[in-house]
């Protein structure tokens, strides 16, 4: 694994690769709870087939900004395959990650051959709630509204009360308890989270693009969806309508599993990806 130090317009972005360079290109893009080192134990387990690429997003994990103003996602995810000379790639992307996949996808439709989803997000769609997942959301919606309001003093004790509904809420999911099989996930997660959180109050805005919702079907790539059963139902709609509505889209529902996939299945999306990647070679997309 070589990290790499990449610089962007007002910032920088922690990367790191596996694999051999001449291998069919993947970049990962992680979730919203995480950073790159999400995708540490696929990226190694993976290091056989393809040459891969995990980025911190800006804000995110070790990356930086220095901006005051506005910043693009998508500018600085076509800055890391510039850096590593990647003119066309497969993107994997789960929930946030998902989302500045498809929208790159969309954006710059000859630079991705594939789109390999988990739990996505979509700019533009909104879910549906289901009334026993409300409390879970609320408590998160108040938990990060008292974050972004605290004093100094009091930021480190609000931090770790949003962490601990966060990871209640996309660890274990709405309708399972936390259970003990699950607790080096949930900490794996609140361990990102905080390094997260040390730079996301007074962040820059992102520049805005034009939603996904309603330009699924001008995805022209292949596309493999997963999500899990134990997510909430906005995430399983969500993933849903990505599957039906992009041509070349297939989903796997994957039983026992919530939000976190990739951390708590690492076995099953490491299977699901290098299954689907050779069945791309094998119909030459």
């Amino acid at each position: 694994m070589e990290t790499r130090t990449i610089t962007v317009p007002g910032g920088s972005l922690q990367t790191v690769s596996s694999g051999a360079p001449a291998a069919p290109a993947t970049v990962l893009v992680h979730s919203g709870i995480a950073h790159g080192e999400m995708w540490s134990p696929l990226m190694r387990a993976l290091g056989d087939e393809v040459f891969g690429v995990a980025y911190d997003c800006r804000c995110f994990g070790r990356s930086t900004t220095t901006l005051d103003g506005e910043f693009s996602d998508l500018d600085d995810l076509g800055h890391v395959l510039d850096a590593y000379g990647l003119e066309s790639v497969v993107l994997v992307g789960e929930s946030r990650g998902a989302r500045l996949a498809i929208d790159f996808a969309l954006a710059h439709p000859k630079r991705v051959r594939g789109l390999f989803l988990l739990a996505p997000d979509v700019s533009g769609f909104d879910g549906p709630v289901a009334d026993d997942e409300r409390p879970m959301l609320d408590a998160v919606g108040a938990a990060e509204e008292a974050w972004d309001t605290a004093e100094a003093a009091d930021t480190a004790r609000a931090v770790e009360e949003l962490i601990t509904h966060e990871v209640r809420l996309f660890v274990d999911g709405p309708g399972r308890e936390p259970a003990p099989e699950r607790a080096a996930v949930r900490e794996q997660v609140a361990e990102m989270l905080r390094l997260n959180y040390t730079q996301q109050k007074d962040t820059p805005d992102f520049v805005k693009v034009e939603p996904a919702a309603g330009r699924l079907a001008e995805l022209s790539c292949p596309v493999r969806v997963l999500v899990g059963d134990a997510d909430t139902a906005g995430m399983r709609a969500t993933a849903e309508e990505v599957a039906s509505a992009v041509p070349q889209a297939s989903l796997v529902r994957v039983p026992d599993a919530a939000h976190a996939l990739t951390l708590e299945h690492p076995e099953t999306v490491e299977r699901e990806l290098r299954a689907w990647l050779r069945e791309m070679r094998g119909t030459g997309s």
